[in-house]
């Protein structure tokens, strides 16, 4: 198909078949971007490891009637329905496994569905009792670590006050529907190590409330480098970003007087 981010309405290749280590060329294909079926948008972006999850994604040049199939890491995806701009399906559980996010759309005869770079990630939600064996969540004056390969969604209104914070895999606050709802996160050590801490991404933004707090006083012993009370970044990713907003400042050319508009 087409590839992704191409203005070009048609694209050519030549096939070719193998066969014993030889090569023959094929007729040429063409691969028209009128023809290629596009996801536009999904209702999530994440999914719970634990599966049963309903995903919806939502196109253009889909089928009503054409076989289809949704795999995400490797994990089929049951297909429940599907129109010419919808198809729903339903996750599976997914073990461990640190690999990189992967969606496939397929739809029979036509090909698979360009993705647009959009991907489903598998995550552990804070809320769910089996993120932590079934046990009590943390508790006020805990340590958590989140190892590399490991997704946790915070998915609460509000946490304890942990006492350090080890982030090796990725810690992802997500934005509530409600734009006034407040979601609130405190601890007195935050190290991003080789890992990531979203709380908002240039496309995907936060659009409610998010308060982080951190607690320390001056005599509290310091991470070497970056101190105490403090959200410090290793070889890591911290993305911050919030609604849009218009421009507040501007660069005047000349002197304005009082009262000039």
């Amino acid at each position: 198909m087409v590839a992704i981010g191409s203005n070009t309405p048609t694209q050519k290749c030549t096939p070719k078949l193998m066969i014993d280590g030889g090569a023959t060329e094929l007729s040429p294909v063409t691969f028209a971007n009128t023809k290629t079926p596009k996801l536009t948008s999904m209702n999530t972006r994440f999914a719970s490891v634990l599966g049963s999850e309903t995903l919806i994604f939502t196109g253009t040049g889909f089928s009503a009637t054409a076989a289809t199939t949704v795999v995400i890491d490797d994990r089929a995806c049951a297909v429940t329905a599907k129109t010419t701009t919808k198809i729903t399906c339903t996750t599976i559980n997914k073990p461990d496994k640190k690999d990189t996010p992967k969606l496939v759309i397929n739809i029979d005869g036509i090909g698979n569905v360009a993705t647009m770079g959009k991907t489903i990630l598998y995550v552990k939600k804070w809320s769910e009792p089996a993120t932590w064996n079934n046990d009590l969540p943390p508790q006020t004056g805990e340590a958590v670590q989140v190892p590399k390969g490991m997704h946790l969604l915070f998915d609460i209104a509000t946490g304890p006050k942990l006492s350090f914070l080890n982030v090796e895999g990725s810690l992802i606050f997500p934005p509530d529907a409600n734009p006034a709802h407040v979601r609130k996160f405190d601890a007195h050590y935050i190290l991003v190590k080789n890992g990531s801490m979203e709380v908002g991404t240039e496309e995907h933004r936060y659009t409610s409330k998010m308060v982080i707090t951190l607690w320390s006083t001056k005599y509290d012993p310091q991470i070497p480098i970056f101190g105490n009370k403090v959200i410090g970044v290793n070889f890591g990713t911290l993305d911050m970003h919030g609604v849009s907003r218009p421009i507040t400042w501007t660069d005047l050319k000349m002197t304005a007087d009082k009262g000039a508009t």
